[in-house]
């Protein structure tokens, strides 16, 4: 018994058509809500900058006092570490306003953007 399987195209144009047919699909059902009156996107990134700002602050703070109580220094440690903390928090919303995400130190623009010729080396 030969059973025959249907034919099924395996080539990468029809994953691509199939890949564009399922997104169609999911983004008319999504669509928009009726009831959303500001963009979810600038209340996001207005959270994660207030987030960012006040836990360098509460952090600083925190571990300022700490320090304090431990090495009976009253308001030196936490006022140094209050500035470090709001250093810090400002960095993070520079970061996340930049587009740099949380990469950790210094970002050379040229390892990320192509050369004038059109090749990808870095220098």
């Amino acid at each position: 018994m030969d059973k025959s399987k249907p034919d099924r195209p395996t080539s990468k144009d029809s994953l691509s058509k199939r890949i564009q047919a399922l997104e169609s699909r999911q983004n008319k059902a999504k669509g928009p809500s009726p009831h959303a009156q500001l963009p979810t996107n600038g209340l996001a990134l207005a959270g994660r900058v207030t987030t960012e700002l006040l836990a360098g602050l509460i952090v600083g703070i925190g571990i300022g006092w700490a320090l304090d109580q431990w090495l009976n220094t009253t308001p030196m440690m936490m006022v140094i570490l209050f500035f470090l903390g709001a250093a810090a928090g400002m960095m993070n919303v520079w970061r996340a306003l930049t587009g740099r995400g949380m990469a950790a130190g210094f970002f050379k623009e040229s390892y990320h953007k192509p050369d004038k010729r059109g090749d990808d080396e870095t220098k």
